[in-house]
Formats: structure tokens, C-alpha cells, sequence
């Protein structure tokens, strides 16, 4: 019966001290081994996209790094002389050395630092894994938090996923080598595990714990190469020299003493903390603003601040930034407070097509109070604001104000909404708005709650339904975003077509389109803007006849009476139909970015 020998990994990490010939040295000595299951595995980084220059390593990372033309020779260098090469990744420099050698290597290794790096994994998720091994070192993080993981890394395809235990400190206890994690992980997945310890090379149990993880479970081993621990400068402290390497598999005599240890150490942990690649701001950051992931990069830093979960999970609280943060900063709980969130509905009495539109009644009541009313209905909200022109005409709307304390009157710019929108919510300190048209008598609290919801999740600047019965939904505009347009612009004197001003944008703000759910779209027409509009509603309340003006109740009536949908079904919204004014618009409200900006 043929012996399958568990394969080992070595390790060069840095211990070529940056020097290009010792490298190559240490190369051909794990080719001359005699063990018949060999691979290598090489770090490659740059110290500037594995950390700040405040980072404590940062100088050292200089001096132990090489360019992309050096690895490329040195991977075929590998393949060539050993057979298999792993790569163990840290960085955006790393990933893209893969990406360009990804036909030529057996395998990528990520450490427990790296796991969240969002900037690595995004390029992950484009490379084609079938054929490569991809190893998680998963030191330091809960078996909660190991679960989290791996969903993002399975829907990666690769040949074959690997957990590895053992975290990189020099050197590491033999109480913390976690040899007392591998039945737990046998228990819980169906993954081969690999051991990478990082004891004291001068000591035995540098080479018996080794073989004790193999009789516990392991079904893989890494251990660190040096040629001479005396005169190597860089990550000798763990790594065995040939003649270790060659009786490595004949030890056994710490196995007991292996097994303590708790699941996750204080200096394990510490660790992580330390070298944990987390959040920091890319640019400038404006207060009333949310955090998304363009808006950052991962780095390794002294500074403290939180994981991108942690901001998540903040601002999925309705948390917005109170402050401005500079570029090359982390973010810090203190740095968010709770969004003022409030409801704008736009609206004035100049109609062409149905003249006082917005005062008519619909089954005896104003339809701008129906609008006032639904929007009263969206939770989360503090205030509701009619926001008309200053001129005389439009006044008589205050007097169409249901009796409610959140209810306001506001009037602004006459024709500039952007504007207007932007007194508003600075007289009644909105940070969110939700963005409604007075001619839209019903809309769906239901609808505003899901963008609401994804706004924040997002850490959006603008958020929209891709599609909706128009009259039903509402648009969720950050404050910042509002006066950034003005900013720009000067004016938005075509901001009854708001929409553009983002949408028509995404290189200056961050929209998020939102797949509402099924159940919320319909393709009718709840908009008031003609006569024929009115009469459907005052068709679709007596069908209604008491029920609850709610969404799925009108879906539910113009499902079962399609002879009500059909009074103003034929008619098209211009905005949407007219190709010479989407053309216009396409073009005046788009922002041309200058280099100063």
C-alpha cells in the first residue's frame, strides 16, 4: 500500500534578510530535502499597501521587500526546482503579483489579519480559483466569527480550502501553539487543517508539536527555513535549519504538554489586535456623511479604531458621521452620532395640466394632506416638512398643515428644490432626507422603510428603488450630498428633476439603486398630475371602501380591478418617455470634476 505523506510547506517569509542571492540559496536547499511531499511558500508585499508609514515594521518592510519582476523569476525559479509554490498574501501588491503568476502557483494563503481586507478580497473574488488552493489562517477569531468568513470565501470556487491554526508571533509559547483547536474544527467542517507553529527553533518541541498536530487531526504542515539561525536577521526565531527539517518527523515527546492552552490566548489575541489590517479612510471624509467601502482602504496602523463590521453596525443604527475625518484616519464610535432623519415633501399650487393639483380633493380630503399623512406613516422619521416657494401664490398651503407636532411649513427657493430642500432641513437640522413630491398622495411607507434601511447599510449618499409604481416610493438624500451639488454647481435650477443630479453622478456620489421586493412593485400609476389621475383615485377609495390606505391593500384592488388602473394607465411620464429632455438633462446636470476638486 502506497504512504501518502502529508504535505509540508516551507516557509522562506523574510528569513533572505532582503538579499536576492541568499535567497536563491535557500531555494535550492529545500530542493535538495529528501522528504517526498515538498512545497514552498513565499511572503510578497509592499510596505506601503500592507501598512502606514507609522507602522512600527514599516522601515524593515522596505529593506525586506522586491520588485514584481523579481517574484515573477522566482515563482518559475520554485516551480522549477521544487515543484509547488504558495503564496502568501497581504496586500494589494501581493494580490496583483498572484493575479499575474496565477496559472504558475499551487496556492494562496491569507493570515487571520488579512481575512477582512475588503481590498484583497474584492480582486480575490475576480481571479479564477478552480485550480488553486486557498488556505485561511484563522487564528485569533471566534468560531462565530470564522462562520462569517468562510461564506465570503466558499462563493470564491477554489479547488480546495484549507484552516490553518497558529498565529505569527516570534516565538510563540508552547501553551499557545493550539494544537487543542483541531478536533473542535474536525468536528464543526469538512476541511483539511494545516499547523504553522512558531515555537522556538532552538528547542525539541520546535519539532515535536509538529508531529503531534499530525496525530491530533492536521492534515497539512508549515514550518519556517532558515540556513543559519546565527547569522539571519529577519524571522529566524521559528525557522529550522536542514538538519531539523530532516528529523522532524521522528519526534513526538511533547504531545501532552501540546494540548493546554485556552482556545484563544491574551497574547494570541493582542496579536491580532496589533497587525489587524482595519478600516481607514481614503479621503477626506464630510460630516452628515455615511461610510462605505469605497470610501476606504486597510491598512496595518497604530491607531486604534473600528472593523468595517463595527461601522456597519453602527450606522445600520441610523448613525451618520458628526465630524469631518481626514484622509489616513481610522474611525472611532465616537465619530458617529444619530441621524436626524426627516421627511421633505416639495410642493406648490402652479399645475399646467390640472390646475391646484395639490389642493384637490381626493374622496373628500386635499390630496396634499393624503400625501402629509402617508409620509407621517414612515418610521424612523422625527419630521415631516412641507417645503413650498416663497411666493405669495403658494402661502395658502400652510393652511392645508394636518394637526401634528411633526408637521412644518417651509418656504424657500421657488425654483431652485435643491436649494429649497437644503433650508429646510438646516432650519429643522435634517441630516437625511426623504425626498417627496407633493403630487404623490399615497406613498408607501413600507418602500421608504426598505431604502431607509439599505440607505444606511450602504453607507450611500442617494438611495432609489431600479423600479416601483411611480407615486409609491421616495428618494433618500444624505444633506451633505444636497449642498455638495451646490457646491459644484452654484445652482440646480432643474432640481424638479432631482434625480439627475445624483444618478447622473456616481463618479462624485455614491448611489445605491435598491431591488425592492416583489411584493412592493406594480407598474400602475399613483401619481397626481391629470384629471384622469383623480378620477382613478377616487375610484380606487371607494373600492377600498375603509381598508387601511396602504400599499399592499391598493395592489391588492387594482390587481382584482384592472378597470381601474386602465383610466390613467395610458398616460407617460415625460421624464421618462420625452428622449429630448432626458438628453438635456443628462447634460446640464452632470458634474465636470476638475483636478482641484
Amino acid at each position: 500500500m502506497e504512504i501518502k505523506y502529508p504535505e509540508v510547506i516551507v516557509e522562506i517569509a523574510n528569513s533572505h534578510d532582503g538579499d536576492k542571492e541568499f535567497f536563491f540559496q535557500i531555494i535550492d536547499q529545500i530542493a535538495s530535502f529528501s522528504y517526498p511531499n515538498l512545497s514552498v511558500k513565499l511572503q510578497i508585499f509592499s510596505p506601503d499597501t500592507i501598512s502606514l508609514r507609522d507602522y512600527e515594521w514599516y522601515e524593515v518592510y522596505k529593506k525586506i521587500t522586491f520588485d514584481d519582476i523579481f517574484w515573477n523569476d522566482c515563482i518559475r525559479v520554485c516551480n522549477s526546482k521544487i515543484g509547488k509554490t504558495w503564496i502568501d498574501v497581504f496586500d494589494l501588491f501581493g494580490i496583483n503579483v498572484v493575479k499575474n503568476n496565477i496559472q504558475k502557483i499551487s496556492g494562496i494563503k491569507l493570515q487571520a489579519s488579512v481575512l477582512e481586507n475588503q481590498e484583497v478580497i474584492q480582486i480575490l473574488h475576480s481571479i479564477d480559483l478552480t485550480n488553486i488552493r486557498l488556505m485561511l489562517n484563522v487564528s485569533g477569531h471566534s468560531l462565530k466569527k470564522i462562520d462569517i468568513l468562510l461564506k465570503s470565501f466558499i462563493k470564491m470556487n477554489p479547488k480546495e480550502l484549507i484552516l490553518q491554526i497558529g498565529y505569527q508571533a516570534y516565538p510563540t509559547n508552547i501553551e499557545e501553539t493550539g494544537l487543542q483547536k483541531i478536533k473542535v474544527f474536525k468536528s464543526l467542517y469538512d476541511y483539511k487543517l494545516c499547523l504553522a507553529d512558531h515555537l522556538d527553533a532552538s528547542t525539541e518541541a520546535a519539532i515535536d508539536i509538529p508531529v503531534y498536530s499530525l496525530a491530533i487531526g492536521c492534515d497539512l504542515l508549515e514550518k519556517h527555513i532558515c540556513l543559519d539561525r546565527e547569522k539571519t536577521k529577519y524571522d529566524y526565531y521559528s525557522s529550522l535549519c536542514y538538519e531539523e527539517f530532516e528529523s522532524m518527523f521522528s519526534k513526538i515527546d511533547n504531545f501532552i504538554k501540546s494540548k493546554s492552552g485556552p482556545f484563544i490566548s491574551i497574547s494570541e489575541n493582542e496579536y491580532l489586535k496589533g497587525t489587524l489590517q482595519i478600516p481607514i479612510s481614503s479621503h477626506d471624509l464630510t460630516l452628515g456623511s455615511l461610510i462605505s467601502i469605497e470610501d476606504l482602504k486597510f491598512r496595518r496602523t497604530s491607531q486604534k479604531g473600528l472593523s468595517y463590521q463595527e461601522i456597519i453596525n453602527i450606522q445600520d443604527k441610523f448613525m451618520l458621521l458628526k465630524s469631518n475625518i481626514k484622509m489616513n484616519s481610522t474611525i472611532s464610535s465616537l465619530d458617529f452620532k444619530k441621524a436626524s432623519i426627516g421627511v421633505v415633501i416639495a410642493g406648490r399650487l402652479k399645475s399646467s395640466r390640472l390646475k391646484r393639483k395639490a389642493v384637490l380633493p381626493i374622496m373628500g380630503k386635499p390630496s396634499i394632506q393624503r400625501c402629509m399623512e402617508s409620509c407621517l406613516n414612515i418610521p424612523k422619521i422625527g419630521k415631516v416638512i412641507l417645503a413650498t416657494s416663497t411666493l405669495d401664490e403658494d402661502a395658502e398651503l400652510e393652511h392645508y398643515l394636518i394637526d401634528d407636532e411633526r408637521l412644518f411649513f417651509y418656504k424657500g427657493e421657488p425654483d431652485d428644490v435643491i436649494k429649497r430642500y437644503i433650508g429646510a432641513c438646516e432650519k429643522h437640522q435634517i441630516d437625511v432626507v426623504v425626498r417627496v413630491t407633493a403630487d404623490c398622495p399615497f406613498v408607501s411607507e413600507e418602500i421608504a422603510t426598505v431604502l431607509l434601511e439599505d440607505h444606511f447599510k450602504s453607507g450611500a449618499d442617494y438611495t432609489a428603488p431600479k423600479k416601483y409604481s411611480v407615486g409609491t416610493s421616495c428618494e433618500i438624500i444624505n444633506v451633505s450630498a444636497l449642498k455638495k451639488v451646490i457646491k459644484y454647481l452654484g445652482n440646480a435650477d432643474l432640481s424638479e428633476y432631482m434625480t439627475w443630479y445624483f444618478q447622473n453622478n456616481p463618479n462624485v456620489f455614491k448611489v445605491n439603486i435598491v431591488n425592492l421586493p416583489s411584493k412592493l412593485i406594480r407598474d400602475y400609476r399613483l401619481t397626481l398630475d391629470y384629471q384622469e389621475d383623480l378620477d382613478m383615485f377616487e375610484k380606487l377609495l371607494t373600492a377600498l371602501d375603509g381598508k387601511p390606505i396602504n400599499i399592499e391593500n391598493i395592489f391588492e384592488v387594482l390587481d382584482l380591478n384592472p378597470d381601474i388602473s386602465t383610466i390613467n394607465s395610458h398616460i407617460l411620464l415625460k421624464y421618462k418617455t420625452d428622449k429630448k429632455l432626458i438628453d438635456f438633462l443628462n447634460k446640464v446636470t452632470k458634474i465636470q470634476l476638475s483636478d482641484s476638486n
